[in-house]
């Protein structure tokens, strides 16, 4: 991302951040079990790991230092107070080993992935890895690597793809990741959200489901910006108005999947469905200008969505990141604000098929529509419920 949700990309990105999902050092013991092109890839993912890591800096000693621009020292020292806040208000006791070095990173992200679906669904292709389960995205050091591998799906025929730049990446705990500098290409209030995300699938992580993954971090990214921010009014404000922007913009993403959804369920001829997704998408990219103008007062900070060609792959992957989430705020409500309750209830849920989840999710969603008072939800889950 050029600039953040506080910036060009505005209130989505952070949830849009392609935060690709890797253990690339426990994959060593498995290399050697999978074909010629696992290898390859395991291999880059191992070789990109070492490299970032290999350039750690522990924050305390540079926020020490003397030569320490006094910029970064700021940056370092708002880090510490966001996990300080995590750590006692999120009820996240992992923030206290997480993220306590630094990291300054010569290129333009840390990470690029891969999103891949048929040309006629929204439904994203799944890859599989060691110990993390199955993902809608699959994670390159290298762009060009990303590239090559997107236009060989492509080769395949019939598909859509979609390569994005991440500016952070969670090993779930299993290492200590590090603050990248591409971390600080947001402002305070995406900084804290960053990290809360993060540190939210540390908490909790079900193996083979993105959507149920990054939909409860980014639920959990959004409550605790505002518990933060509950007693600075002002700061407050202006992450409402960009909270309701982006809840503008879901929605008309949302809006623009049903369009195409329906057309991908008809019984017309191929050739025709893909000419009728052209139309809706144009009809998408129209909506949002009529947006801008009527509600936005012309704001143009998801232009930078809108410049880029726009295909299943992308909308598959917002919808990743959005699905469940007001279904977790509402959730979270529903617990008043007691994150530690709300982490165990959802855990329970976590342990159910995918089918119970998705109605449980799915009943919250739709409550969370009409605005239900969250009193009507239980805060504690269980199957019978």
């Amino acid at each position: 991302m050029i600039r953040s949700r506080l910036g060009q990309f505005s209130e989505i990105s952070n949830r849009l951040a392609f935060r690709a999902i890797t253990l690339p050092v426990l994959t060593i013991c498995v290399v050697f079990l999978q074909g010629c092109e696992q290898i390859g890839y395991y291999g880059q993912a191992v070789k990109g790991h070492l490299s970032i890591m290999s350039k750690q800096e522990n924050i305390q000693e540079l926020i020490d230092a003397p030569e320490t621009e006094t910029k970064l020292k700021h940056r370092l020292h708002e880090v510490n107070s966001a996990l300080k806040f995590a750590e006692h208000n999120l009820g996240m006791p992992q923030a206290l080993s997480s993220y306590r070095s630094f990291v300054q990173l010569d290129g333009k992200y840390p990470i690029w992935s891969v999103v891949a679906t048929p040309n006629d669904s929204l439904s994203p292709r799944q890859w599989c890895y060691p110990f993390v389960g199955c993902a809608s995205y699959r994670g390159y050091y290298a762009k060009q690597d990303a590239e090559n591998y997107a236009l060989k799906i492509q080769q395949e025929g019939n598909m859509d793809t979609h390569v994005g730049g991440a500016d952070a990446y969670s090993t779930l705990g299993w290492f200590d990741d590090p603050v990248l500098s591409t971390f600080f290409r947001r402002d305070e209030i995406g900084l804290h959200a960053l990290l809360f995300h993060e540190l939210a699938h540390q908490v909790l992580y079900l193996k083979g489901d993105s959507t149920f993954n990054e939909s409860f971090a980014s639920a959990v990214e959004d409550a605790g910006v505002e518990l933060w921010l509950k007693n600075q009014p002002n700061k407050l404000k202006t992450y409402k108005v960009r909270q309701k922007r982006s809840e503008d913009f879901l929605k008309l993403l949302e809006n623009g999947r049903a369009d195409l959804e329906a057309i991908y369920s008809s019984d017309i001829h191929q050739a025709e469905k893909l000419r009728q997704k052209q139309v809706a998408i144009d009809k998408l990219k129209q909506a949002y200008n009529e947006l801008k103008i009527k509600h936005w007062d012309d704001y143009k900070g998801y232009d930078h969505w809108f410049s880029k060609p726009i295909n299943n792959a992308r909308l598959a992957l917002v919808n990743t990141y959005s699905q469940w989430v007001p279904a977790f705020k509402l959730w979270i409500l529903a617990c008043d604000s007691n994150f530690p309750a709300f982490y165990e209830s959802v855990a329970l849920l976590s342990k159910q098929p995918k089918e119970e989840r998705e109605r449980v999710l799915n009943s919250f969603n739709q409550a969370a529509s009409y605005r239900e008072d969250a009193a009507l939800l239980l805060c504690k889950y269980s199957p019978s419920n």
